[in-house]
């Protein structure tokens, strides 16, 4: 992932958190703020409920690569959150997962970005 897609800082990420909206399903949690930016933004937290450090880091890997792939809408600063089932989710579940929680907050791009 580029750098200029992930989100950094503690400041930003808290206030996310504080002033977010949030969207979940069973094995993960999307908490969304605007950005103004012309591209969005992402942070993965797995925490130690996933399951040891080699599961979270294989969570963390799946999700990125999902989220390189879905066509997120630009303008958004997203924490994505893995859930105690996400450990155990292989990479097509965690895909759908994603997937569905893009659909809901209608965060799809309405024509896919061109990668040239």
């Amino acid at each position: 992932m580029q750098k200029q897609h992930r989100l950094t800082g503690d400041a930003r990420i808290s206030e996310i958190h504080r002033e977010g909206r949030s969207i979940a399903n069973s094995l993960l949690v999307f908490r969304l703020s605007p950005n103004g930016l012309d591209h969005s933004r992402f942070c993965f937290i797995a925490g130690k409920r996933v399951g040891n450090a080699v599961v979270r880091n294989r969570v963390k890997r799946r999700l990125r690569e999902t989220v390189r792939d879905s066509g997120f809408r630009p303008g958004w600063d997203t924490i994505i959150m893995a859930r105690r089932g996400a450990g155990e989710a292989n990479y097509d579940e965690l895909r759908r997962a994603v997937s569905n929680l893009m659909r809901r907050t209608k965060l799809t791009a309405s024509e896919p970005e061109s990668t040239q």
